[in-house]
């Protein structure tokens, strides 16, 4: 009976003890979001446009291929944050747009969607998502 209970027990006493004993702690999963309307800056050139849409959505909208409507939303993360991931959440159909993201510091996410050809976009919200620890 011995020989079944020892090797129990030392599993559990090192599962138990392993991140502490290592010096690991888990790392969390976190994130972020912005509504549509929460942007850092907006912009809008030629025959482009941005409105509010319906109470917090963003519209970004173009009636002509000359133009660009622009909007930034800058995330600030915490130190260590990694695998930093991004969702941009429309409402109804987005033909034309684009999304670019950079990280552009230890500290700070930036997600920029544009407008630039006929059509329109409408932002629901952007979200990140990310690791910390």
């Amino acid at each position: 009976m011995l020989r079944l209970i020892a090797p129990l027990v030392l599993v559990t006493a090192l599962l138990g003890a392993a991140p502490a004993s290592a010096g690991l702690a888990p790392k969390l999963y976190t994130g972020q979001t912005k509504l549509g309307v929460q942007t850092s800056s907006r912009t809008a050139s030629g025959s482009c446009s941005t409105s509010v849409g319906l109470l917090t959505d963003l519209v970004l909208r173009c009636t002509g291929s000359s133009g660009t409507a622009k909007a930034k939303y800058t995330f600030t993360l915490p130190k260590k944050a990694g695998s930093v991931t991004w969702q941009v959440n429309y409402l109804g159909t987005h033909r034309g747009s684009t999304v670019s993201v950079k990280r552009t510091s230890d500290t700070q996410f930036r997600v920029t969607v544009t407008q630039n050809s006929a059509g329109s976009t409408e932002i629901e919200s952007v979200t990140i998502e990310y690791y910390t620890g």
